[in-house]
């Protein structure tokens, strides 16, 4: 059955911040796992076989060569068209207008692949290009204390309230009140760490080239926990005293 557009609320109105947060997570953490394993079998194979490492110049290869282009390409593709699909098939995370939520998240999830393209470059000037521990361990810190927290989770919860709202900037307005980062980050700030973390320790393991790509593909995952947390978020002004 087809619902309407999803509002915040499901979850019941008592819910802290943190404990939607952690039962997002929880409900995510099988799948998680899963990709996270998954994405540590990659890397492995991206070193030790040479078969494997062979395969994937093709793909350094294009995103070389194409840059920041190739990059909002496969985020637009993976983070996209693959989830809006996702939801069209899956009745719990069906929405009203379902061509609009197929253009927003085309075009969002485009603009958010041109942001990490340039972080990973930022990233690699910074601290180098090389797969070392220490490195892996400053970008990996740099991403989920300074990039995260304060740029990537509060534009991305933003952008997810303003398509939960219908659209809607008068109505998204309303939500950005006293405490908004509280009610609305913090619930994808939590199970972000929990699947990013591991993920990028991950993610910078691999040339700058193959982070990209790579990272189209977990956020692939990650769009769609989105999803679900928006639909978890109390409204503003109907939560519990």
């Amino acid at each position: 059955m087809e619902k309407p557009f999803p509002r915040h609320g499901k979850m019941s109105f008592g819910a802290t911040p943190w404990q939607i947060g952690v039962r997002a997570a929880r409900a995510n953490l099988v799948p998680g796992l899963v990709l996270q394993a998954a994405a540590a079998a990659f890397v492995a194979a991206y070193h030790f076989s040479p078969a494997f490492h062979a395969g994937l110049q093709v793909l350094v290869d294009w995103q070389t060569r194409y840059g920041i282009a190739f990059t909002v390409l496969t985020r637009v593709v993976f983070n996209g068209i693959v989830p809006a699909a996702f939801c069209a098939l899956v009745p719990g995370l069906r929405v009203r207008r379902p061509w609009a939520a197929l253009v927003f998240g085309m075009a969002w999830w485009g603009f958010m692949g041109a942001n990490t393209h340039l972080f990973y470059a930022l990233q690699a000037r910074l601290w180098g290009a090389d797969a070392s521990l220490a490195t892996v361990l400053l970008k990996t810190a740099t991403d989920m204390l300074v990039y995260s927290p304060f740029y990537a989770s509060p534009i991305v919860a933003v952008a997810h309230l303003w398509q939960d709202q219908n659209y809607s900037f008068r109505a998204t307005k309303l939500q950005l009140g006293p405490g908004w980062y509280r009610r609305i980050v913090l619930p994808n700030q939590v199970p972000g760490w929990t699947f990013w973390a591991p993920c990028l320790l991950v993610l910078y393991a691999l040339p700058t080239a193959l982070q990209m790509p790579m990272s189209a593909l977990l956020g692939c995952f990650w769009s769609l926990m989105c999803l679900q947390i928006a639909l978890r978020t109390p409204a503003h002004g109907r939560e519990a005293p």
